[in-house]
């Protein structure tokens, strides 16, 4: 079983392709896209969604885990980053995949077995089992957990 788990942002996106167990999981690629600066929003939403769709027919992708905007900000930032979260469900329809989810860093936390509170992803998780893993930037590690999340 293999999971994409995705990070947006107004800017780019970074996704991980996972497989193995919550207990073994493996990361099988991993990579962060900038979205195309010369492109209307709505073409530049048609690239994402094609992204995402070669990603599903190259990799036999069984779900989707999009790490979930948190904050309180509004304004274009904000809703450019809810319209590609929105592409991914779309690329998903458009392929057949039903299995995408939507997750904070509370829900991420306690799919991974921990209570339900975000500050527990940083000081109760065990992350030595995926190598390299405190060296990764950020949005990868958001992605990271989204997917092994969903892992079983």
């Amino acid at each position: 079983m293999a999971v994409l788990g995705i990070r947006c942002s107004n800017k780019d996106f970074t996704y991980v392709i996972m497989s193995g167990s919550k207990t073994t999981p493996r990361i099988d690629t991993s990579e962060t896209n900038t979205y195309p600066c010369n492109f209307a929003q709505p073409r530049s939403l048609l690239w994402f969604v094609q992204e995402i769709e070669q990603l599903l027919s190259r990799h036999n992708i069984n779900k989707i885990v999009i790490k979930g905007f948190e904050g309180r900000a509004r304004g274009k930032s904000y809703q450019e980053r809810v319209e590609y979260e929105s592409a991914i469900f779309i690329a998903a329809a458009k392929n057949g995949l039903n299995a995408v989810f939507r997750k904070v860093k509370s829900t991420i936390a306690k799919d991974l077995g921990l209570k339900g509170r975000a500050h527990y992803l940083q000081t109760s998780l065990d992350t030595s089992v995926i190598a390299g893993y405190a060296a990764k930037p950020e949005k990868e590690k958001d992605a990271i957990l989204a997917a092994w999340s969903e892992l079983r």
